[in-house]
């Protein structure tokens, strides 16, 4: 089985068998075996004992805290493993692994595995990386648990303004998604964007006009995103957005989807009247794998400063 040419090319990418002989690899793996799931079967059960290593073949696999209406904790595609975890304390399962497509895996009993690592400096740094990353995803995880249960202590969350997160909040999220889309290797941006001629239409229609259209801003926006997309207002006329999973054209579209719905939109002071129309700027950047937050919120405060010097009321990216 392991001796398929198709399956051992796929191999020799593979982040556990990166740089290690293909001749080790089919020796050492020559019983493993193929196993094939439908969408939604379950692989994995937590507290459930396992003695295998699953490569995936082809699909996609997602780990969840629980069985189900959970947000992934992480999305596993073609070339990675799951079930590595339980090789560690008691092989006791640690969260549930479920297919997210149909999928083809690769079974690797942990002994023929062991006996590799004991053969190969290679195979043994390879594991090594990919359980460093597992420990980092798995303190990441438990970190965002206990800020759910028990808030920023004490500090508030919220921008009074415009009901969004604040700024603190934004930092500590966003680097957490940010290191998240790295460890999963998943195509994430981060988006800017800001109110068109801001100081104009507060010397026109005053405080509680400019008010106003900042919250018109933001209720858009919450309107416009996906339940796992994070959103706060940044500074001042200032908003920004992290869209999670998502590629630069993608964002592109979402970017101008909630540009136009915004131009569109109607900015009413609580009295009634009917303030003019408004528009914004906005700059994407793509999260790259050796991202600081730092660097991906000055990439995308670039392409801000584009998209204003070209006029405003457009949309301007950078990889």
């Amino acid at each position: 089985m392991i001796h398929s040419p198709e399956i051992l090319k796929m191999l020799e990418t593979a982040p556990l068998f990166r740089g290690i002989p293909n001749k080790l690899v089919a020796k050492n793996l020559s019983q493993s075996k193929l196993r094939t799931l439908n969408s939604g079967e379950i692989l994995l059960v937590t507290g459930q004992a396992n003695n295998l290593i699953y490569i995936i073949l082809s699909g996609r696999l997602s780990i969840q805290s629980k069985e189900s209406d959970v947000e992934p904790i992480a999305m596993l595609s073609e070339g990675e493993c799951v079930g590595e975890m339980s090789i560690l304390g008691d092989g006791r399962v640690s969260a549930y692994v479920i297919a997210a497509t149909d999928c083809k895996l690769l079974a690797i009993d942990h002994n023929a595995l062991w006996d590799m690592i004991d053969r190969s400096h290679v195979a043994a740094h390879n594991m090594l990386s990919i359980l460093s990353k597992r420990i980092r995803m798995t303190d990441q995880v438990m970190a965002e648990s206990l800020e759910h249960h028990h808030g920023f202590s004490g500090v508030s969350v919220v921008d009074e303004l415009t009901g969004l997160c604040n700024r603190h909040w934004m930092y500590e999220k966003f680097e957490r998604c940010l290191q998240r889309s790295i460890m999963n290797n998943k195509p994430s941006c981060l988006v800017m964007l800001e109110m068109d001629q801001f100081k104009a239409f507060s010397d026109s229609y005053g405080q509680l006009g400019s008010d106003q259209a900042l919250r018109n801003i933001a209720h858009t926006m919450m309107s416009c995103l996906r339940p796992n997309d994070q959103a706060g207002h940044y500074l001042g006329e200032q908003f920004a957005i992290f869209l999670p999973d998502t590629s630069l054209f993608d964002a592109c579209i979402a970017s101008e989807r909630l540009r136009e719905t915004i131009n569109q939109s109607m900015v009413v002071l609580p009295s009634g009247d009917a303030l003019p129309s408004i528009s914004i700027s906005l700059g994407i950047s793509q999260v790259n794998p050796n991202d600081t937050l730092v660097n991906l919120f000055a990439r995308a405060d670039e392409s801000l400063q584009r998209a204003k010097e070209g006029g405003g009321n457009c949309i301007k990216c950078v990889k």
